[in-house]
């Protein structure tokens, strides 16, 4: 405990001493760990809510409650971690979150802190180029992919003026929940957001899209957004981007790419094969913390045009009065998004990217598709299971043979074992396992463990 909340030097030292030893052992036992816990009840962990003492307590103390608190839920930091999408936390970025929130410079507007925002800006403009977007493109990192995509609906909403009682939201039926939520946050009425089938391969259809719209023209309604996937959560298929940007350029609708899984895979030869057309979209969203592996907390929205973002979300109080005007080199962020106040995020991501090269990030993300491609081979060659989708990027999905009951045998047994975690999703009412490979940690004896979980569930029927 601390009598100051202004700590001096050697408390500070003694506190980040604890801390470090604290995180290092984490890391140390993480292999070993499980990758989930048995669940607990409500009130086995109330305790842990309990409300800070007047006096305060010892920092040892304090820290074995988070190792109490660590041993929940879902091991979201292991290797093991398959389910979902994973994070990798990388160890540097979490090293430039500390030194950002120490710094606590304000970075929403140019005036605070413009070498930091000149750091941030580097980056954006860097993932900018990896789109091949042109140079009026800018963008904004935000807390992860649902701001994002809600940032870019508003900018695509403000192109129809005031009322946009006519504008139509069109996306495909294994979209991401966040584009629709979105639209209905974004005041879109749900009559006005249309979920347009897939096809054989899970890509949104194109005849049904351009069925929709001409439709949708007939009655009065106009086209104002088409939301395609870089890279579907539940399966990481990408949608037919060139065709739908043709779409949306006929239409005049904005054409958004989610891109938050599957976008940073465009630093790798195969990825950028297969995310072909997304250098036509107005705006991107994109994840750090997924394939950049950083920490939760980054993501962004990268658009084609930086006026796009001004013209919907610029605004200020007489307060604000003293800042100076936004500038593209030294952006005031405050007015491209939801946020006045935010974190230096940049910061994580600069020394991240700086410190280990590009090229580091670029060969965990082949090793990913290389795992991906591995687990479907492998389990195509055990009886009783069919792969649902083959992996584009670093998902694979799959069912047992037998049926829904025998996939969620498989599902249950493999994540009662604790050495992986997985998730299920469901495709044309098929109940489904998903391999998710997007961590740094997550190694070729992981991939190996969750296939022979696979064949050991389905020999025990």
């Amino acid at each position: 405990m601390f009598d100051s909340l202004d700590l001096t030097a050697e408390e500070r030292s003694h506190l980040m001493d604890l801390v470090t030893a604290f995180a290092d052992q984490y890391l140390v036992e993480l292999s070993d760990a499980p990758a989930s816990w048995p669940e607990v009840e409500p009130a086995a962990v109330a305790s842990l809510g309990a409300p800070p003492t007047e006096n305060g307590a010892p920092l040892d103390e304090l820290l074995r409650k988070v190792s109490v608190a660590l041993a929940t839920g879902i091991n979201t930091a292991s290797g093991k971690f398959l389910s979902y999408i994973p994070s990798g936390g990388i160890y540097s970025a979490a090293a430039g979150r500390l030194l950002g929130a120490v710094l606590n410079r304000y970075t929403g507007g140019s005036h605070g802190a413009p070498g930091l925002i000149a750091l941030e800006q580097g980056v954006v403009r860097w993932m900018c180029d990896i789109f091949d977007l042109p140079d009026a493109a800018s963008g904004v990192l935000f807390s992860g992919g649902s701001t994002a995509n809600l940032t870019a609906t508003i900018a695509a909403r403000s192109r129809l003026g005031d009322d946009f009682s006519k504008g139509v939201v069109y996306t495909s039926e294994r979209a991401h929940h966040s584009v629709t939520k979105s639209a209905r946050m974004a005041g879109i009425h749900p009559d006005q957001i249309r979920s347009v089938p897939v096809d054989g391969d899970l890509r949104l259809d194109v005849p049904a899209l351009r069925a929709a719209i001409e439709s949708d023209h007939d009655a009065g309604l106009e086209p104002m957004l088409i939301a395609a996937t870089g890279g579907t959560t539940d399966t990481g298929t990408i949608d037919p981007l060139e065709e739908c940007a043709e779409i949306a350029s006929d239409a005049g609708a904005w054409f958004h790419v989610d891109a938050a899984y599957g976008g940073f895979f465009a630093l790798t030869s195969r990825g950028k094969e297969r995310l072909t057309g997304i250098a036509l979209a107005d705006s991107i969203t994109v994840d750090a913390h997924k394939s950049l592996f950083l920490p939760f907390g980054v993501g962004g929205l990268l658009v084609r045009n930086e006026a796009s973002l001004m013209n919907a979300l610029d605004g200020r109080g007489a307060y604000m009065q003293d800042v100076p005007d936004h500038a593209s080199a030294i952006p005031n962020y405050f007015a491209m998004g939801p946020e006045l106040t935010r974190p230096a995020r940049g910061l994580e991501a600069w020394l991240a990217l700086h410190l280990h090269g590009v090229d580091a990030f670029r060969a965990e993300l082949d090793r990913m598709i290389d795992l991906a491609e591995w687990s479907a081979a492998e389990l195509e060659r055990i009886d009783g299971i069919t792969i649902a989708t083959q992996p584009e990027l670093s998902i694979v999905a799959f069912r047992a043979s037998a049926g829904n009951e025998a996939t969620r045998r498989i599902f249950a047994s493999m994540n009662a074992s604790r050495q992986v975690h997985v998730s299920s999703t469901t495709i044309r009412d098929h109940f489904c396992v998903r391999l998710a490979f997007l961590s740094q940690r997550t190694t070729e004896d992981v991939a190996t463990t969750a296939l022979d979980l696979v064949r050991e569930a389905l020999a025990a029927g």
